[in-house]
């Protein structure tokens, strides 16, 4: 376990973190003096706040009408980037047009950034600058694509500290997860295999209210627009319009590595099925609960076939539950291995985009996704480890599970 004063952890931390949100403001600020090249996830934040402000939403889940809006901001290359969240979400970038776009950034990542962080210190305990150190290059990806990751992983994170701590809330956060829903669905089965009722009912009724508040507000047009979007999404994605070897999914593998659109999707499927049985399977293994839970998010990290390497936040929650645990049962090879996966995350993608780039000046190429199968190879490992423990889960003090007062 890497262990440095906090001091040291904080200054350096601190550096890397302000230099690339330093530059990123930099470049939305100055776009033509840093000459920016192509438009960053939350350029397209910030126009579909300005469209909303606009009353003209609905035009950002068509795609001809969102890529003429596109094109009038600065650094458009020509390539499209739909908009296919659900309405909860929209709801969440609606007031980021109130501040110029590099204001706006940094207040939108300091404020997310600063919630994950707690909600992973409050996690990890003692493991927190292994997990920091770990997931530093995956963070700074983040912050370089202005990504919504920090709120979906503190939202992860959040369930699961206050699941852990049985409080009567922790189906709220789950039901905010609405914002980006298949982030969540392990989380959500393992609260059924955990017989987390009324977990699930709260998060469920959540949902009910953020719906009627999206509704209210956005107007009941909305959620056939949005599935609409949703579904040109879906095609483009099957046609293979996506970078894929940023995602991390079975399907995107697949798609890559030349099997065409039934057998990845049949590919991914199956490994879906393998994992959500492997969850079922350690829910009999009397583990303890964050060790549990821990597995859970880690589900969640493989079900969707539309993932990318920043939406992979929510394995620092993992890492803060499960780190313990590993370093206790897994071989030094299987520590390494793991280690190494979740050093992958964040440069992997952004050095392909380098490459590529450069490669398709003289033809195009698309690199096989390798995240999926890596993060697959990632959790039957776990797996193993896991079910290895399952003896010592007897041996375990209530102290493990964080408290058991409510909150």
């Amino acid at each position: 376990m890497i262990q440095l004063k906090p001091s040291i952890l904080a200054i350096l931390a601190a550096i890397f973190i302000a230099l690339m949100m330093g530059y990123v403001a930099l470049e939305f600020a100055f776009p033509l003096a840093f000459d920016k090249k192509g438009l960053l996830d939350y350029d397209i934040f910030h126009l579909v706040s300005i469209m909303m402000a606009e009353g003209n939403l609905h035009a950002a889940y068509a795609e001809d009408s969102f890529m003429q809006r596109q094109s009038s901001v600065l650094g458009f290359t020509g390539y499209p980037m739909l908009w296919s969240y659900p309405p909860f979400f929209n709801l969440v970038v609606a007031p980021l047009s109130m501040l110029p776009i590099a204001l706006s950034y940094v207040v939108f990542m300091v404020v997310t950034l600063g919630f994950y962080l707690w909600v992973l210190r409050a996690l990890a305990g003692p493991s927190f600058h292994t997990v920091l150190i770990l997931f530093l290059p995956l963070i700074l990806l983040i912050l370089r694509s202005g990504q919504n990751s920090f709120l979906t992983g503190g939202l992860i994170g959040l369930t699961c500290l206050l699941a852990l701590r049985n409080s009567r809330w922790s189906g709220v956060p789950l039901g905010l997860m609405a914002i980006k829903p298949h982030l969540a669905l392990g989380v959500g089965i393992w609260s059924l295999l955990d017989r987390r009722w009324a977990m699930a009912a709260q998060s469920l009724a959540v949902i009910g209210l953020f719906a009627a508040l999206a509704t209210w507000t956005l107007g009941t047009g909305i959620w056939a627009t949005a599935l609409a979007g949703i579904a040109e999404t879906a095609e483009a994605l099957r046609a293979g319009r996506f970078p894929l070897y940023r995602m991390n999914s079975l399907y995107a593998f697949g798609l890559t590595f030349g099997f065409g659109h039934p057998v990845a999707l049949a590919f991914h499927l199956t490994g879906v099925v393998l994992a959500v049985g492997a969850l079922a399977v350690l829910s009999v293994a009397k583990l303890q609960p964050r060790v549990f839970l821990g597995a859970g998010v880690v589900v969640s990290a493989l079900i969707s076939p539309y993932n990318y390497d920043y939406d992979l936040a929510m394995l620092a929650v993992a890492a803060c539950l499960l780190c313990e645990t590993v370093l206790r049962h897994a071989s030094k090879a299987e520590q390494y291995t793991l280690a190494a996966i979740i050093l992958l995350i964040g440069p992997y993608g952004n050095a392909l985009v380098t490459l590529v780039d450069r490669i398709n000046n003289d033809g195009p190429i698309s690199p096989v996704s390798i995240m999926g199968p890596m993060l697959f190879l990632g959790a039957t490992i776990l797996f193993r480890v896991l079910w290895r423990s399952r003896a010592a889960a007897h041996q375990a003090s209530p102290a493990g599970n964080l408290s058991t007062s409510n909150a």
